[in-house]
Order: C-alpha cells, then sequence, then structure tokens
C-alpha cells in the first residue's frame, strides 16, 4: 500500500505523552471537556498537528477524543523510515479509543509517493485502512524514492586493475629494477 496511508505513528509513539497548547483554553472538571483557542499545537513524539481552535475529551483522566478546527488544520509526521506524511483538513477528529482520524472537509494527504484527497478522508490506525468520500482523487508520483531510502550503490568499474597478492607482507619496492 502506498506510504501516504500509513498515517500512523509506530506503538510506541502512541504511547508517548500528548501535549496541546493553545492561546487561550478552558477545562470543565465535571464533564472533562476542554476548549482550546487561538494557535492550538498537538505534539505527540513525531506528529505535529496545529489548528484554530479545538476540543479535547476526557473520561476517568484518560484522553478519549480531539475535535480539530481550522482554515485549515495541518499535520504532519516523521514516519517509522525517515519519510515525511503531511496532511491538512478544515476539521480533524481524532479517536483515540476507536484509532480512528477523520478528516473532513478539502481533506488531503501528501508523501513522496503521491496525494490522495477527497471531501472526507478516515483513517484506522488499527486495520491500516485509508477511505475517501466526495471526490476522491489519488495521484501517484512516478519513480519517486521515500525519503529514507539509500541511494543505489554505484557498480565497481569492470575494467579497473586489482591489487595483487604475491603472498608476501612487504609492501610493493618502488625500485623499478625489483
Amino acid at each position: 500500500m502506498l506510504a501516504l496511508t500509513a498515517v500512523t505513528a509506530s506503538a510506541d509513539q502512541r504511547q508517548e505523552r500528548i501535549q496541546i497548547n493553545a492561546e487561550s483554553g478552558d477545562y470543565d472538571m465535571r464533564t472533562g471537556l476542554q476548549t482550546l483557542v487561538g494557535n492550538v499545537r498537538i505534539v505527540q513524539g513525531d506528529l505535529r498537528v496545529e489548528a484554530d481552535e479545538g476540543r479535547a475529551y476526557r473520561s476517568d483522566g484518560e484522553l478519549e477524543r480531539v475535535e480539530l478546527f481550522g482554515s485549515p488544520t495541518t499535520w504532519r509526521m516523521v514516519m517509522e523510515d525517515g519519510s515525511v506524511t503531511t496532511g491538512r483538513s478544515e476539521q480533524l477528529n481524532y479517536d483515540l479509543q476507536t484509532g480512528q482520524i477523520t478528516m473532513i472537509g478539502d481533506a488531503r494527504i501528501e508523501d513522496a509517493q503521491g496525494t490522495f484527497s477527497g471531501a472526507s478522508l478516515s483513517y484506522n490506525l488499527g486495520s491500516e485502512r485509508i477511505e475517501g468520500t466526495g471526490g476522491v482523487e489519488l495521484v501517484l508520483e512516478p519513480g519517486q524514492r521515500r525519503e529514507a531510502d539509500p541511494p543505489e550503490p554505484e557498480p565497481e568499474p569492470e575494467d579497473a586493475p586489482e591489487d595483487e597478492d604475491d603472498g608476501t607482507d612487504e609492501p610493493p619496492s618502488a625500485d623499478p629494477d625489483d
């Protein structure tokens, strides 16, 4: 499957701390709702998300769901192999309980191998399956290599002279009469 469908982080990264920052916000301890306004930034491992505003829902001390809104919301993730995948949409919903990420409104995922876009894109972290609706477009870039792939080694020239071993440990003599 295309690298652009690999929106997920490694299992270890999903266990990392989530840091959420915004210009202002409030937290209702009774309902577990945190409202975030202005320059919302979320960081978890190599995942970076930016939005204009958002809501985070907690239950029993655990973060359950995050809803982000923006013009647009954007995210950038460094994948396990070192390549970069980015996305944008008007709204992004992440249900941590089901592992479902839904991008709504002019949704687009892009990496070096191509783009996948539509009115809505939905990605399940468990099944690693992405689905799109509303005029889905998939564009594949020919011959693109993932950023972390090393270049192919150059072949050795066939006509290069090989060092001959005369069986002695002495360096070859510089005297032309030897």
